[in-house]
């Protein structure tokens, strides 16, 4: 068996390594935003979701809680 490794083999081999790994970089990079991204949406949709529930309410004068109406 007789390997027959060129300099241009050796150097598609090099540049290959080094796209995965700046690829692997930079999908760990953009993974990391777009959780922090979607963490940050599900927060604002939370509270969102309570102002709107929260802001329809309000407090009588006798402690009591009436929903208002428009």
């Amino acid at each position: 068996m007789d390997l027959n490794i060129t300099n241009s083999d050796i150097a598609y081999i090099v540049f290959a390594l080094v796209a995965v790994i700046v690829a692997f970089m930079l999908i760990k990079k953009v993974a990391g935003c777009l959780i922090k991204a979607v963490i940050f949406a599900i927060l604002v949709a939370i509270l969102g979701y309570l102002y709107y529930n929260f802001s329809m309410v309000e407090e009588s004068g006798d402690g009591t809680e009436v929903e208002m109406t428009e």
